[in-house]
């Protein structure tokens, strides 16, 4: 027990030194390793092992596949109907914003391929057509926690691997999640709006010719998240064969839309390689990570500590948000994963939290940590990417915590939100 503790005190000092959080990890488990007594050989045996599993293969591909979309004229589409459809309403851009999102969010699979991606347009447009670029880059941020919730998810499919639950069920249950998060972003745009607390421009008057026009140009790219999840969801195909299904439509369309060069091909290759040998490389480490957590019976004494607290299961979850919220604010949502799931997984079980609830709450927790200060990487992406200060960027993300937070509270006392569509949907 104390290996494992010490374990985590230079994981945590490397940290605050500034390493990367890949090496953190790899050096605290290799001194605790040698400092246990175990053979150093765990590490290099567990790096191999925790990245076998076959459901993993689907990162890369659903990676490849938002980066070959977003560099394909595919996003630019979606956006370009959305406006079409609902940007004559008061607010319109930012339902558009909202709404992109949703249906980006069955192609991407991350929400920093949404930010990166999506983001950069919706930004212009809402900017050009006269809102205020911090409200902008927020409301971006807030959306973009939808595209790793409604399938595909790469943070998902992480889960469903480490926690050894149905990636198909748990794809199924972010959906209903998703769309609640997008309702609550949309009411509160609405409120803000009527209030005077939201400074919206005047809304373009609805063009039927142009709603035609746009959904005539984007009918390959708005058809994309039907043809990725519809054989999944039937149960005709895998996760991971849904990947490769992604990938190929994303070349479809960049043929289709006259898009396509090597040099797309080779930045898409490149950048999906890069974050997923990064992935891949935190999952590992994270896998002999977790072997000392348990060897040294850590669940345990976390599990006996956070029930002499409390064995009611509903005050257990409000503290388990409160964790979650608070490390998704120092540290990246897969790590976390690889660390926590280990310790949370037996008191969650004993009180009988089913596990695919438990993780679409997990996954949203840490989504929403991904856009909170100090360490927040949303916040770093949407400042690169809309070219405004780190400072501007969460001063105006703050107001977007009380919708977000709403949402989070139902997805966590009203389990059935992500368990009642797959209870029908898979038999």
């Amino acid at each position: 027990m104390v290996i494992g503790i010490t374990m985590f005190v230079i994981f945590i000092i490397l940290l605050l030194m500034s390493f990367p959080v890949s090496f953190a990890m790899a050096l605290s488990t290799l001194i605790a390793l040698i400092m246990g007594g175990y053979t150093s050989e765990v590490l290099s045996l567990m790096l191999v092992e925790g990245i076998k599993g076959y459901t993993l293969l689907s990162i890369p591909l659903f990676i490849l596949a938002g980066n070959l979309m977003n560099s394909t004229g595919i996003t630019q589409r979606i956006f370009d109907f959305c406006t079409a459809l609902i940007g004559h309403i008061r607010g319109g851009l930012a339902h558009v914003n909202i709404l992109a999102s949703v249906i980006f969010s069955g192609i991407s699979g991350t929400a920093v391929g949404d930010q990166a991606g999506l983001g950069a347009i919706e930004l212009r447009a809402m900017v050009e057509k006269g809102y205020k670029k911090p409200f902008s880059a927020a409301l971006t941020l807030a959306s973009s926690v939808i595209g790793a919730i409604i399938p595909p998810s790469v943070p998902f499919i992480v889960y469903a691997y480490l926690a050894e639950v149905s990636v198909e069920q748990l794809f199924i249950a972010g959906i209903i999640p998703g769309m609640l998060i997008a309702l609550t972003l949309s009411f509160y745009v609405v409120v803000g709006a009527s209030r005077g607390t939201i400074v919206v421009p005047k809304a373009d008057p609805f063009k039927p010719q142009a709603l035609w026009k746009t959904f005539k140009d984007g009918f390959f790219a708005l058809l994309a998240p039907l043809v990725i999840l519809g054989g999944m969801l039937g149960g005709v195909v895998t996760p991971t064969e849904a990947g490769v299904i992604a990938v190929l439509y994303a070349l479809f369309c960049s043929v289709i839309y006259k898009e396509f060069s090597w040099e797309t091909l080779k930045s898409g290759f490149v950048t999906s390689l890069n974050s997923t040998a990064l992935i891949m490389f935190l999952i590992g480490v994270g896998t002999a990570m977790a072997w000392i957590i348990s060897a040294e019976q850590l669940p345990v004494l976390l599990s006996d500590f956070l029930l002499g607290i409390t064995d009611n299961k509903y005050f257990m979850l409000f503290i388990i948000n409160i964790l979650l919220l608070f490390l998704g604010s120092i540290m990246e949502g897969i790590p976390i994963k690889l660390i926590m799931l280990p310790i949370l997984l037996p008191i969650t079980d004993s009180l009988g939290i089913d596990r695919v609830h438990f993780g679409v709450l997990m996954s949203f927790n840490l989504l929403i940590g991904m856009i909170t200060p100090p360490v927040g990487l949303g916040l770093y992406v949407m400042s690169r990417v809309g070219r405004i200060s780190f400072e501007k960027v969460v001063t105006a993300v703050i107001p977007f915590y009380i919708p977000l937070f709403i949402a989070l509270l139902l997805i966590t006392y009203f389990p059935q939100l992500s368990l009642w569509l797959p209870s029908i949907l898979i038999k």
